[in-house]
């Protein structure tokens, strides 16, 4: 790689994120690649989650804010019958009926209302702090605390059943920031007393930024002719 560290080098690398990796790792790979000074990312991936995850270096780091006010779009899964304490398939079972005989008409016919604004809860399993600690780190320990605000108001621009095949629902969705695509799975639970958990999820888009322009991690490794091809480059 011929960029050094310090030259000045701006922009945003739009990133499909791998799977079983933390959006904080990917910044620090492409720290480390790259040379820069400072990275950062708009829009927090988890783990299991793939797709959009806007790199922001150096300069560019100032935009975070912004991008990450903007709406974003996932196509996911969910899998009826079994229940985790995550709401997605990270966490552990804790629920489980047999669905087989399910009626799923009314199940998709009201994901598909699904739309304008929501109270929603925070889950257990989230990012969001209490007493400056992420609130997994105290699930993880079975200890239940209630953060100073436990809800927040999302807004779902559109939820789109894309098919059915038991015991997995196929969607697409845009929704806002701090919206937790994997709270549907509870609302679920909540309305039709149906075991279900996130089963997968893809970041189509974020930051403005298409799937089609994501670029996967290894490719970094093609040389800084490639990199500075798909650099968005900002101005200052």
């Amino acid at each position: 790689m011929n960029i050094k560290k310090d030259n000045g080098l701006s922009g945003i690398l739009v990133i499909d994120k791998p799977k079983d990796m933390t959006s904080f790792k990917v910044d620090c790979i492409v720290k480390k690649e790259l040379n820069c000074s400072k990275v950062g990312h708009a829009g927090t991936l988890d783990p299991f989650a793939t797709g959009v995850l806007p790199i922001l270096l150096n300069k560019a780091t100032k935009l975070q804010d912004g991008l990450v006010n903007l709406p974003k779009s996932y196509e996911g899964t969910i899998k009826l019958g079994v229940s985790t304490d995550t709401l997605d398939i990270t966490g552990c079972q804790n629920g489980e009926r047999n669905v087989s005989d399910l009626e799923i008409e009314p199940v998709i016919n009201y994901l598909n209302s699904l739309k304008g604004d929501f109270i929603q809860k925070i889950p257990a399993f989230s990012a969001r702090k209490h007493k400056g600690i992420p609130l997994y780190k105290y699930a993880r320990k079975n200890i239940e605390v209630v953060p100073e605000n436990p809800t927040s108001t999302v807004k779902i621009y559109n939820f789109e059943v894309k098919s059915y095949s038991h015991p997995f629902i196929d969607f697409q969705c845009t929704v806002s920031k701090g919206t937790y695509v994997r709270a549907v799975a509870q609302d679920i639970m909540d309305k039709f007393d149906i075991p279900a958990h996130l089963y997968s999820l893809k970041r189509t888009s974020a930051g403005g930024f298409d799937i089609s322009e994501a670029l996967p991690l290894e490719s970094l490794e093609k040389g800084s002719d490639f990199i500075m091809e798909n650099l968005k480059i900002i101005n200052n």
